[in-house]
């Protein structure tokens, strides 16, 4: 058997491929450390949930979308004050009511309801009326 030496090439050989297979090793735990650690970082608030409106694309059907859900919660910590009934039973109730009403639905439905076909929703934004000042008309 041949004796190993430092100077050998073979020795060298091991060394660079034990050293070269870990820096991708090293690699993937870093990007994958770096990955966890912003995933848990906090992510702002965002707003509740409002209702909204949408029209099909293809026959103009108006549909509503998801509920004010700051509203109701208010609306049922109310009923909830005065009745002595939980909040969450009387906020589930209020949630199930809105979602019955017609053309209402949590989220976006596949098919329009008006012409069957495979739906394309267009939302409509709300108008805020108390923004626009009437032009003052002058009859002569």
């Amino acid at each position: 058997m041949a004796e190993l030496s430092l100077f050998s090439g073979e020795v060298w050989v091991v060394i660079f491929l034990a050293l070269v297979l870990k820096l991708p090793l090293v690699g993937i735990l870093a990007a994958l450390w770096l990955g966890f650690r912003k995933f848990d970082e906090d992510r702002p608030a965002s707003a509740p949930p409002a209702s909204r409106m949408a029209l099909c694309a293809y026959c103009g059907t108006r549909i509503s979308l998801g509920y004010d859900s700051a509203a109701l919660h208010e609306r049922a910590t109310a009923i909830a004050s005065q009745t002595g009934q939980a909040a969450f039973d009387i906020e589930t109730r209020l949630v199930r009511e809105a979602f019955a009403q017609p053309d209402h639905y949590p989220d976006e439905p596949r098919l329009c309801p008006g012409c069957g076909a495979d739906a394309v929703w267009t939302p409509i934004e709300p108008i805020d009326l108390g923004a626009v000042r009437p032009h003052r008309v002058e009859r002569g």
